[in-house]
């Protein structure tokens, strides 16, 4: 006897492994060689969707997570245990949600974007592509709590933004810029710019900081790590940095 709720009007594709007491709602698409592990509440209503919710191919969604209709999520998603995503969320491929995490809708995300456990992504964020949010962060959007004025942060391509941080409403990061760890940012940061402390200030360009060789710069992150993104993207991140390196 199953012991999962799996609505007749769903979309589920080819090869997808369902856990126990898994509940799909009508409206969800759920692409190809997908796998939803157990206790996971596919298409939860709360009456403020727009549409349905559609999750792409190769998805890993851990159990004990709800994703929300309105949503829409590219290929190769990956969750860890105990995550929300919430309605009318624009999410691109390849995005990693740490356990924990809370991604609270209406916002867009770019694609590969990866983030630590406990991560909360707030209402009206613009997140932009190849972002890392490592653990504990949130990036606010009240200015005056409580408040209707929200606005969500801008994370620029490429940014980093270290643990345990908080991002402002409105605040824009810049790209390849480096928000260091326990950093409350409350005003924008320029491209390729490190932020640290509480309250924020800027302390230089991020080339500043160098590998153990005393040499080489650790950032762009890019120009050293490309584990587990498209070769095809790798391989230019490769030549840019051996042509930065020729310069």
């Amino acid at each position: 006897m199953s012991t999962n709720s799996i609505s007749s009007k769903a979309r589920i594709g080819s090869n997808v492994s369902l856990g126990d007491y898994v509940t799909i709602s009508d409206d969800v698409e759920i692409g190809d060689n997908s796998i939803i592990e157990s206790y996971c509440h596919l298409g939860y209503s709360n009456g403020r969707e727009k549409g349905e919710l559609v999750v792409g191919k190769n998805a890993h969604i851990r159990s004990h997570s709800i994703c929300y209709l309105g949503a829409r999520i590219g290929a190769d998603l990956v969750t860890g245990h105990h995550v929300v995503i919430r309605e009318n969320s624009t999410i691109g491929e390849g995005f990693q949600l740490g356990s924990g995490s809370i991604v609270m809708g209406e916002l867009e995300i770019g694609d590969h974007v990866k983030t630590g456990s406990r991560v909360e992504i707030g209402q009206k964020s613009n997140v932009g592509s190849f972002v890392w949010i490592f653990l504990n962060t949130t990036l606010i959007n009240d200015k005056y709590p409580p408040s209707l004025e929200i606005d969500g942060p801008t994370i620029a391509d490429f940014a980093v933004i270290g643990a345990h941080s908080v991002i402002y409403p409105g605040v824009r990061v810049g790209f390849d810029a480096l928000v260091g760890s326990g950093c409350f940012l409350s005003r924008d940061l320029p491209d390729l710019t490190i932020a640290v402390g509480n309250p924020s200030r800027e302390i230089g360009p991020v080339t500043r900081i160098k590998l153990e060789d005393g040499a080489s710069p650790a950032y762009p992150w890019r120009h050293r790590f490309q584990r587990g993104y498209p070769e095809e993207l790798t391989q230019k991140w490769v030549r840019e940095a051996d042509e930065l390196a020729a310069l």
